[in-house]
């Protein structure tokens, strides 16, 4: 079982993306070690699902501004890790240039479960302080959901440093989806982490460097000892442009709405 999230979280950081080969995994693990420990839930070595909602409007204004990479950008989501069982988060993560601040609260997967099919007025009447943000937001741009992402992540948070985590992402994948659902239909899974979906050569995984101020001396040399180089990419984004690719008949960005 996951561990459970806090009822709120405000974090205010810092996010670099890099893409690692898999075949390189192994040293760079080893590498972080030194300064590092695998999070609670991969402590085994094990690989733990998640699950993100992503919500839009008709206009797929948010998808825009991350796609054309504003200054400011906004993303609304309810995610979920495993099976659920540690809750549900609903999530509003702003991006100011490389400072992101991000707003959760949970909802017990009963919470979730009763409310999610009713949408906003159904987690309007739950009638929790905590989620007036999220719901502020998904009123205010009568935003909706638009996408699915699973992926299976590995992380890591330093032990030398006040805050610094380490995430690797692998198996992306997507599908639209116009209802309140975390689950999806198991055939219309999308691979989105193939070679061509983040214009490599072959297969990566996605890391992610996450810290409060400035990255410590030590995260320079581990990007250093193995010449990895940012690379930005919003699953989200990515996700929208592989349900276009595959030409899904739910999907109609251009005509600005979900059919």
């Amino acid at each position: 079982m996951l561990v459970p999230a806090l009822e709120v979280i405000h974090v205010a950081r810092t996010e670099f993306k890099y893409r690692v080969r898999a075949e390189d995994l192994p040293a760079i693990q080893r590498w972080l070690l030194r300064y590092c420990v695998p999070d609670e839930n991969s402590r085994e070595g094990d690989w733990y699902a998640i699950r993100s909602l992503y919500l839009d409007n008709n206009e797929f204004r948010l998808f825009q501004d991350a796609k054309l990479k504003t200054a400011y950008r906004l993303k609304l989501r309810a995610r979920a890790y495993g099976d659920a069982r540690g809750g549900v988060k609903l999530e509003v993560k702003r991006r100011v240039r490389d400072l992101i601040v991000k707003t959760s609260a949970t909802l017990t997967q009963p919470q979730w479960t009763n409310a999610a099919p009713a949408g906003t007025r159904g987690l309007s009447d739950l009638a929790k302080p905590s989620m007036s943000e999220f719901l502020q937001f998904t009123e205010t741009l009568h935003a909706a959901p638009r996408m699915l992402v699973y992926y299976e992540r590995q992380a890591f948070s330093s032990f030398v440093d006040e805050y610094v985590r380490v995430t690797f992402d692998r198996n992306i994948a997507c599908q639209p989806m116009t209802e309140w659902d975390l689950a999806g239909d198991p055939r219309k899974w999308l691979s989105v982490d193939m070679a061509t979906g983040f214009d490599e050569r072959e297969s990566t995984y996605v890391m992610e460097v996450k810290f409060l101020d400035s990255p410590p001396a030590w995260l320079r040399d581990f990007t250093l000892a193995f010449g990895l180089v940012r690379r930005g990419g919003s699953k989200y984004v990515r996700s929208v442009k592989r349900a276009l690719s595959y030409r899904e008949p739910a999907w109609d960005l251009c005509a600005g709405r979900v059919a």
